[in-house]
């Protein structure tokens, strides 16, 4: 009896978070009301420095975000004052369980419930509105060698996390990356080839039917970078060079 009443609750608990998912991407997919992002800063690692960059964070810190949005919806003929409203928690102490480097379904489902449980524990704060979308945001030094570890934008759970470089020159490619990957969870997907990082044509192009085709002047936001030739690419400054594209504006709902 004991066991079936264990089942039952689990059962009970399983349909309330598929309810609760199902409602929250049908209400990011409506885009009828302003969608609430909490960006989480992280120090990820010790030392003064980062943990100052982190502790100095505020929404306006991020308003990019929000105006890239709000412009990119208004070439659509989505004319909303505020697609998106961003707010600022206050820094988080522990880190997230660290993404699986084993891409298995079974390793990726056991590290979604451990994240799931782990945001359960640290993504509430009093005195924010409840979000529609959580991005916890790793800052580091920038590594001597080498990428930082790739992010992610997890749509079945409506959260993100983003490894970012803790420094002002680098806040503008931080911001891409969260925009990026906020697109992810909205339901967007890569246009860019994962081994070399040249945008897909034409979905990752700005530009897709421009005469010549190369140099594009933006880049398409899932793809992420500035195609000046077939084989070639550079990053872009900020958002104000970054675009939606006609897929990705049809993937997350404006089309």
């Amino acid at each position: 009896m004991v066991r079936y009443i264990r089942i039952a609750i689990l059962l009970t608990i399983l349909v309330i978070v598929a309810g609760g998912q199902w409602l929250t991407e049908n209400r990011l997919d409506s885009w009828e009301k302003p969608l609430w992002m909490t960006i989480y800063p992280i120090a990820a690692e010790p030392g003064p420095g980062v943990r100052y960059y982190v502790e100095a964070l505020r929404a306006e810190s991020f308003r990019d975000i929000s105006d890239f949005v709000r412009q990119q919806a208004a070439r659509y003929a989505r004319h909303l004052d505020t697609p998106l409203i961003v707010q600022v928690a206050r820094p988080l102490q522990r880190l997230p369980p660290p993404l699986p480097s084993d891409h298995s379904g079974l390793a990726v489902a056991l590290w979604s419930l451990r994240m799931r449980w782990w945001i359960w524990r640290n993504g509430r704060q009093e005195g924010l509105a409840p979000p529609d979308v959580r991005m916890f945001v790793l800052y580091q030094e920038k590594p001597a060698k080498g990428p930082l570890e790739r992010s992610v934008g997890v749509r079945k759970g409506s959260y993100g996390i983003v490894n970012a470089v803790a420094s002002p020159y680098m806040a503008a490619h931080n911001r891409i990356v969260i925009a990026h990957e906020l697109m992810h969870i909205l339901g967007a997907t890569d246009k860019y080839d994962l081994r070399t990082g040249q945008p897909d044509n034409p979905d990752g192009l700005s530009m897709p039917r421009q005469v010549p085709l190369y140099p594009q002047k933006r880049a398409e936001i899932m793809g992420g970078r500035i195609a000046v030739s077939a084989h070639r690419w550079r990053n872009p400054f900020g958002l104000g060079e970054c675009v939606i594209g006609p897929k990705t504006a049809a993937e997350i709902g404006w089309l």
